[in-house]
């Protein structure tokens, strides 16, 4: 279950001085030290940082020279700086289906139905059905809704939309809850107030995810009058039998129906990467901060002929990047911290934050070692003196960052308006995968300022590295990304226990 994001706590008392003198151990980081990564990453050169495209390789490569440059250590896989992040594109599937009950065939046309196969070609021949209800499993709840069927091989029917229960399992989850069970295919009935036409319409816009299993060789959604007319079909009424067993007391109903599902789906299947390095801390305790922020942006944006093609990302993130590195190379030629830090940079962040979910199921340490993750993104909007906005983070966390920013002489934002933004951000994959992570620096405070840059060049080509990309505030919150490392690495300033 994700912790609930916290409102901001009660300071916590710390003398301005104290602050000050954790700013102090460390060389400050300037506009002119990030500017150059910035000028680099957002070139034409590396074009626009697509994963799995000759500018991921570009990427990845001055990220790792530059971190070992600085005395950062490699901790990806194998001993080496990458963790690879294996993905597939799926486009809708085309499909044909047929419905038989009792020797007779059931009238749901195709196009109440959109499907999407796991592999290029899926084919499922006389397959019993069974309609799971919600089709959740929450064992610390007592529930589970898949008691009393035997999935194997089987079409399993379940409700779309879950109820508004915090923890409640997303469609995905159940899909591969499913899959473990045994279901050859899981099909999602849509609510009726969800127009069906909204679903096909998102679902011929593809889907991109984590390649890793289980899924069932087949998936998808059943609009609400072709469920209805499904269940009539059958001899059954839909909406009774939810009323019948409600909630957490469903229980698996097997249907007197047989389906055969033919499924051909368009798959592109790529491998892309993470950088991971670390600066050893000085205790053995084995605990970690993780400072991160993702590389990628979205390539070659424009059709071949267009005078400007490439959207280069120089705020969204190369200007997260270059705060990760020279924060990176502070920590690690400052004083030794206690706790070891990590550092990350994402992958696939821009289609769906994949490389932060990747790393978060694969952490490169225990997950529940990493006491605190702090993530770094579009950090080049606004200028110095900016109050520090924070998204997510315990009230623990938010308790450090009041500190830390209150000595450092920066005023804090009040209105908490940023934490709108909390699930648009690699941390939010850590956080739902119990990672405990959060964002904080001057970008997020001002609203109207970021709505201009996401109404303007925000995924656009005109996010350059021109000259008067304003960097003022980004070297103040690397300079806060600095401190707040070192404080979340005091063994003695933070603990764990107050996440």
């Amino acid at each position: 279950m994700s912790p609930r994001i916290l409102l901001l706590a009660p300071l916590l008392a710390l003398s301005q001085a104290a602050g000050a003198q954790t700013q102090a151990t460390d060389a400050p980081i300037t506009a002119a030290d990030l500017r150059p990564h910035i000028d680099i990453l957002a070139s034409d050169e590396f074009e626009g940082r697509q994963p799995a495209t000759p500018g991921e390789s570009l990427t990845t490569g001055y990220l790792v020279r530059e971190l070992a440059a600085r005395g950062v250590e490699p901790a990806g896989e194998g001993g080496g700086w990458l963790q690879a992040v294996a993905i597939a594109e799926r486009g809708v599937g085309r499909h044909e289906t047929q419905w038989v009950s009792n020797g007779r065939r059931i009238g749901v046309p195709d196009e109440a139905l959109v499907l999407t196969g796991r592999d290029p070609r899926a084919r499922i021949g006389n397959a019993p059905v069974i309609f799971a209800g919600h089709g959740a499993v929450m064992p610390e709840r007592g529930i589970d809704q898949l008691a009393g069927a035997d999935f194997r091989g089987a079409v399993a029917l379940v409700m779309y939309e879950g109820p508004a229960v915090e923890g409640f399992p997303s469609f995905e989850q159940r899909i591969r809850t499913l899959a473990e069970a045994g279901a050859v295919a899981v099909i999602g009935v849509t609510p009726p107030d969800l127009p069906f036409a909204q679903v096909r319409r998102a679902a011929t816009r593809g889907a991109v995810a984590l390649d890793r299993g289980p899924l069932p060789a087949a998936y998808g959604a059943l609009s609400w009058d072709g469920a209805m007319a499904l269940f009539e079909g059958a001899g059954r009424d839909l909406t009774a039998m939810l009323d019948e067993q409600p909630g957490s007391s469903f229980r698996s109903v097997a249907l007197p129906v047989r389906a055969s599902i033919d499924v051909m789906t368009e798959i592109r299947r790529f491998t892309t990467n993470n950088v991971v390095g670390r600066i050893r801390g000085s205790d053995s305790g084995g605990e970690s901060v993780l400072l991160l922020g993702h590389w990628d942006h979205i390539g070659i944006c424009r059709p071949e002929g267009t005078p400007d093609r490439i959207c280069n990302g120089a705020v969204d993130n190369a200007s997260g990047m270059a705060t990760l590195i020279e924060a990176a190379g502070r920590l690690a030629a400052g004083q030794r911290p206690q706790r070891d830090i990590l550092i990350l940079a994402t992958t696939a962040e821009e289609i769906g934050l994949l490389g932060a979910e990747h790393f978060a199921r694969n952490p490169v340490v225990p997950a529940n070692s990493i006491v605190a993750a702090v993530n770094v993104d579009t950090a080049a909007i606004h200028p110095a003196g900016m109050p520090v906005a924070m998204i997510g983070g315990s009230e623990g966390m938010r308790a450090v960052v009041a500190r830390v920013a209150t000595g450092l002489g920066r005023r804090l934002d009040g209105d908490q308006e940023a934490d709108l933004l909390v699930e648009r951000q690699d941390g939010w994959a850590l956080v739902r995968n119990n990672i405990p992570a959060m964002m904080a620096g001057g970008s997020f405070s001002d609203m109207r300022l970021l709505a201009a840059f996401l109404n303007g060049a925000y995924h656009g080509p005109d996010d350059e590295a021109t000259p008067s990309l304003e960097l003022g505030g980004a070297a103040e919150d690397a300079n806060l990304l600095v401190a707040l490392a070192r404080a979340f690495a005091d063994r003695n300033g933070y603990s764990p226990a107050a996440r």
